[in-house]
């Protein structure tokens, strides 16, 4: 409830915003993972509004980097809240962000693995490459090194990781089959593409912050399209429409 009455705040501060240098699209800054949910979020907004989004992906920490250095983005949404806050300290976020959704690790092989002993697959011979996100830009990459490190798994597997920028480029890898073996959103697992590829196994991880697969949303303070449009979006992407859609991909609303 909170977290409605604070973009219900927002779309009626964005109404008044001066209407000089607004261009005619929404344009959203999107963590890799949740792309292809915002892409159907984005053709059933489209089809209810007479206004076209444009979705920039790449992994959280790029587009941190971005928004800091000027990028003319809306709205910005990060696998990890240590993300917008940052971009909220330094200025360039109309107010704090609020977490939006909530991911999960998941494991992706491309042979099955009897009880799930995911560690002992990893160590096999047959497995010659992990695809994993950098975990210095990604959220789940380093959520993935978290847990082999957790698993003192990471120093004896390090040769075979193959880094991905984001998590669209590590499920890349996948449908390509150039891996056996990768750490991705549970997304990937929703996503038609990937649905019939491999086996999947969710993660859990004990260690770290329990809150770093919160994903959050700001409104910035470089945006330029039309506060209409600004508003309509902010509406529709809290709707039980767009709940369903998260929902369907794997995520938790909470």
């Amino acid at each position: 409830m909170i977290q409605r009455l604070f973009y219900a705040f927002m779309i009626s501060f964005t109404l008044c915003w001066p209407a000089s240098a607004q261009s005619d699209d929404v344009k959203i800054a999107v963590a890799a993972n949740l792309l292809p949910a915002l892409q159907e979020i984005e053709q059933l907004f489209e089809k209810k509004y007479n206004t076209q989004i444009t979705l920039i992906s790449a992994s959280s920490g790029k587009l941190t980097a971005q928004i800091l250095n000027g990028a003319p983005y809306d709205i910005f949404i990060a696998a990890d809240m240590q993300y917008p806050e940052k971009v909220y300290e330094e200025g360039h976020a109309q107010s704090d962000p609020e977490v939006l959704v909530q991911g999960k690790l998941i494991f992706w092989s491309k042979q099955e693995i009897n009880d799930g002993a995911i560690a002992d697959a990893l160590k096999n011979k047959g497995v010659k490459s992990i695809a994993v996100a950098q975990p210095e830009l990604a959220p789940y990459g380093k959520r993935a090194k978290d847990w082999l490190e957790e698993n003192q798994l990471y120093q004896s597997v390090s040769e075979k990781i193959v880094f991905g920028e984001n998590v669209g480029q590590v499920n890349q890898y996948i449908r390509s089959g150039t891996v056996e073996a990768a750490f991705t959103a549970i997304s990937a697992m929703h996503a038609p593409e990937l649905q019939n590829t491999g086996y999947w196994y969710p993660l859990e991880i004990r260690s770290g912050d329990a809150d770093s697969l919160n994903h959050g949303m700001v409104l910035l303070t470089n945006a330029e399209s039309e506060p209409e449009a600004i508003n309509q979006f902010l509406e529709f992407i809290n709707s039980p429409v767009a709940d369903d859609v998260f929902l369907e991909f794997g995520y938790d609303v909470p």
